[in-house]
């Protein structure tokens, strides 16, 4: 078939999906086309990549990304979703080498858009979050839309859930639709709580018809927007859902390494003070969650701050429990840099559940060490 006959076919092929209203279908079919032409007109190819990476659609049709208009319950007349532009950070979520990488390639992904139009790919149009509660999913879903520059969309769940058949469906899709009407990241939190397994018999039909029609929006979402959703239960979520993601990134509770980073970000300035507890701290703190050391970090700070107390004595006195529940080689640790500091040894039994005789011994047992290292 020549070129001639090729296009006449492609111009009416797309004239019939662009009357039915199917924008998606002729994004995908424009990228088909991109990849029939490349050898026979390769000028022409070309130029179709960049205007679908770069051209405005109906789905982009606001130069404002903040202007659009939220959408409200019918009833209550709360507001769906929460829309945050500018999103500022003041500084990256702590991740692994792994999601930091694949984050980055969906931030650079839109910054390549005519290589990957030209090559018959699209950019990274969903994602799902996956681990427990605060390993920074949330965070990461905005340092993403920070780097962007698009305004974030959180679906409000409390709003949209309603008591009256078919309205939740209803209150959804109107987030759905507004997300897409502009260039925008949009963050589906408890996306378990709404994409549930369709043989949970407790749930009536009209939820798991939902669960269908979100699953159908993943499928065509468009590439003008990014759709994050994120579960702190897996195990609740339809096993049709992961297959519908571009990608799936699981988020696991920090490393060694990753707990020293945010101590060493959170305690700012004051980290001198501290830098000999930090192995200690690390392996105390084992299995927490950023937000759980964020917590810790900032009450600790606030009540040296309030009470005009040494932030050391602020941290034994919050860790004492952790340290005498801890292992014996932590308590021991503990014991010696405490006595380093010249706590008293009543102070120092008291913190880390040693008993006195044993400091005593512990102390002239170092005094000898290193008097011998001195005479020798």
């Amino acid at each position: 078939m020549d070129l001639p006959t090729k296009l006449s076919e492609n111009i009416v092929h797309l004239a019939r999906l662009g009357l039915q209203g199917r924008p998606q279908d002729i994004q995908v079919y424009i990228r088909q086309s991109i990849r029939r032409f490349r050898q026979h007109d390769p000028k022409l190819a070309s130029a179709l990549s960049e205007l679908l990476a770069l051209a405005p659609t109906s789905l982009s049709p606001l130069r404002d990304v903040g202007g659009a208009i939220v959408p409200v319950d019918a009833d209550s007349r709360l507001a769906l979703a929460k829309s945050e532009y500018p999103v500022v950070l003041t500084s990256a979520p702590i991740l692994n080498a792994n999601l930091a990488l694949r984050l980055e390639q969906v931030i650079e992904e839109r910054n390549h858009l005519p290589a990957l139009e030209h090559q018959g790919l699209g950019p990274t149009r969903s994602l799902l979050f996956v681990g427990p509660p605060g390993v920074g999913k949330t965070m990461s879903a905005r340092w993403v839309a920070m780097r962007l520059d698009r305004p974030l969309i959180t679906l409000d769940l409390a709003a949209v859930m309603s008591s009256y058949l078919g309205k939740t469906g209803s209150n959804i899709r109107s987030v759905l639709d507004y997300a897409k009407s502009v260039p925008s990241v949009l963050l589906l939190d408890e996306f378990d709580s709404i994409a549930k397994k369709r043989d949970d018999e407790g749930d009536v039909g009209e939820l798991k018809r939902l669960v269908t029609v979100l699953l159908q929006e993943v499928d065509d979402w468009p590439a003008t927007s990014l759709l994050i959703a994120a579960t702190n239960h897996r195990e609740l979520l339809d096993p049709a859902v992961w297959r519908r993601f571009d990608d799936v990134l699981e988020f696991d509770p920090p490393s060694a390494g990753e707990r020293a980073a945010v101590l060493h970000s959170l305690f700012g300035e004051e980290i001198g003070l501290l830098e000999p507890w930090m192995p200690l701290l690390i392996n105390l703190w084992d299995g927490q969650s950023f937000s759980d050391l964020t917590r810790m970090v900032q009450w600790i700070r606030r009540r040296a701050t309030i009470t005009n107390t040494n932030l050391l004595d602020v941290l034994l006195d919050r860790v004492g429990h952790d340290l005498r529940a801890g292992s014996a080689q932590d308590r021991k640790r503990a014991a010696s840099l405490l006595a380093e500091a010249d706590y008293s040894d009543r102070r120092i039994s008291e913190l880390v559940g040693i008993s006195r005789d044993t400091i005593r011994k512990s102390r002239v047992k170092d005094s000898d060490s290193k008097g011998t290292v001195n005479n020798g």
